[in-house]
Parts: structure tokens; sequence; C-alpha cells
């Protein structure tokens, strides 16, 4: 029997609704401090109901009790909250040295969030049997130490071993969700599209949905692309690295912004800063296009959303990846 791809993914008594977005929030190569966008993100759960923040930012607060109750408020308004691992800074602050799975299991103690990547090994052992058992070991501790909060195993590869090691962790631990990085996937977006279609097609073949996350994809037209291959949820910076055009889905640089007053009522608003109506410019539309897209995936609608959204020149080889062409 065909497995069937959900709508949502429930999370206790909350549901995700899918594909997703998620924000993320970090302290590497943006403006503003973490602190800062967890307080837009936590103010406009009326436009976004999920983000994600890094562990590693959580560690290096200031004020943690301040944070810890803007991540409880934020769940108190339903927004879903998602833990990064945080080897994504440590790696960019050169303190890979310090930040150790122990540090990752505090920061899970003190700060309560609905969902998070486990603490990833980024050079596995090269053998497929060692690799799995690896991922499943540190997914069991971090586990442990999350208690409620669910943890979701990242798995590094290169994109031809990536379908059977996600299908093989999958089938070890049992997970409802796994993650891959984005880059791992090959060069090229097509070629990162054929890789998300090959680990979709072995994870079915479990006979039960698996909810595929690519870490870092951000571009709304990726997304668009990644979820006609079976990809389900998504985070990335762009959100607040560059300014989208709510036309095209094109990202240009932050400071373009201007460009696009009028698209949405924010650049009216002269109470908020150049940054926080830029950032809610942005929101809304990435709340805009994953409603969308939800509704495309929702009732096979899929090719009729990327012919009206997507640039011509970028359709016609989402198509021919995507096979629609073919009688």
């Amino acid at each position: 029997m065909p497995v069937v791809r959900p709508t949502e993914l429930a999370i206790g008594a909350r549901s995700l609704p899918l594909p997703v977005y998620f924000p993320s929030i970090s302290s590497v190569k943006t403006a503003l401090c973490p602190q800062d966008y967890l307080q837009l993100l936590s103010s406009l759960g009326g436009l976004n109901g999920q983000f994600l923040v890094s562990a590693f930012d959580l560690a290096d607060v200031d004020q943690p009790q301040s944070v810890q109750q803007a991540l409880t408020s934020a769940r108190q308004a339903g927004i879903i909250t998602l833990m990064d691992s945080g080897n994504y800074e440590s790696f960019w602050k050169d303190a890979q040295a310090d930040w150790k799975q122990a540090n990752f299991h505090k920061v899970l103690a003190d700060f309560s969030c609905d969902l998070a990547f486990g603490f990833d090994e980024q050079q596995p052992p090269a053998n497929a049997d060692d690799h799995v058992a690896l991922v499943a070991e540190r997914w069991q501790a971090d586990q442990t130490a999350a208690g409620s909060c669910r943890i979701i195993p990242i798995i590094h590869g290169s994109a031809s071993e990536l379908p059977a090691l996600c299908a093989a962790v999958a089938a070890k631990t049992g997970v409802t969700m796994l993650a891959v990085p984005e880059r791992r996937l090959g060069d090229g977006v097509l070629e990162r599209a054929h890789a998300v279609k090959a680990i979709r097609t072995t994870l079915n073949e479990l006979g039960r949905y698996v909810v595929l996350h690519l870490l870092g994809t951000g571009n709304p037209i990726s997304i668009a692309l990644y979820s006609a291959m079976g990809a389900d949820s998504f985070d990335g910076l762009e959100w607040c690295q560059t300014v989208v055009d709510h036309e095209s889905g094109l990202l240009y640089h932050l400071s373009q912004a201007d460009f696009f007053t009028g698209q949405t009522t924010w650049s009216d608003d002269d109470k908020l800063s150049f940054q926080a109506r830029t950032l809610a410019h942005n929101l809304e539309f990435f709340s805009d296009w994953m409603r969308r897209l939800r509704g495309a995936v929702s009732q096979d609608r899929l090719p009729e959303f990327c012919r009206s959204n997507l640039p011509p020149r970028a359709h016609r080889h989402v198509t021919d990846v995507a096979g629609w062409g073919q009688p």
C-alpha cells in the first residue's frame, strides 16, 4: 500500500503543518543578537508559528531567565520551538573543542523546546553499520536528556549514501522525523533535488511516513522544488539575511528592502526600525508562501503552484526534474 504524505505532524497536543519553514535564529552571519530575533519572532506568532534557535547561543546568553521566559511564552502562545544542536555556531566561532554533547544536554535541561536536532557527528565512520549505530546511540542519549522534547537525528553523508543511511536510522530508532544538511545533497539545486527524491523513495519503502527536514534551506524557490521531491521541513537564515520580493519570490540584499515597500503594511509603520519592518515583511511572505504550498501539496497541485509562482526559467528546470512534462 502506498505511503500517504501527511499534512501535519503531531507535537504533543499540537500539530506542525507540513511542509513547514522554520526561520532560524543564530549569532553567526546575522545583524542582530539572538535575543532580539527571539523577541521579534515571539511577538509575531500570528504571522509565523514556529522558529529554530541554537543551543550554542542559548548557552551564551547574558540573561538566561529572560530567554527561558520568552521561549515559555512562545510555546504557551502555540508557537512550535525547535532547538539546534549548536554545532553550526561552534564551527564558525572556532569553539568545537569546547562544545560537547554534555553542553548540549545542559541546554536541553535549562531551556524548554518542543523539538531539537540531535548532537550530530560531522565526520561519521566510513562503515555504514558503524555510522548508523553512532547516530542511534547519540539520538538515544540526547532523547534521554531531552525528556518530552522530541529529538530529531541529523545524518551526514554523501548524496549517494544518504538514502540508505536515512532509512536505516529511521528503522533502528523508530523516529518520525529526521534531518540532512542541504549542502550534503550535491553541488547544484537540481542535483540536490534528485537526492531528495532518492531519500524520499527509500524512506517510503519502510511502509510508514518519515518527515524529512533539510538543514539550511531557506530560499522559497528551493523550498518549493524540494517539497515537490518529497522534503517536508526546512530551516534557514534567509528571512533575516535578505529581503524577499513578494511578487517573484526572489531574494535581494537586505538593504534593498526600500525597493519593496508597499508590498505589505509593515513599511508604513514608522514606530518600527528598518530591520523590524523588513523582517516582518519577510515573515509575512513566508507565511503566505508556505500556506499556499501546503495547499498545493494536499490537493496534489504542485505543478500548478510552481507554474504560477516560480520564475519561468526556474519552472522549466523544476518541471524537468519532477517529471511533470512526461506523458
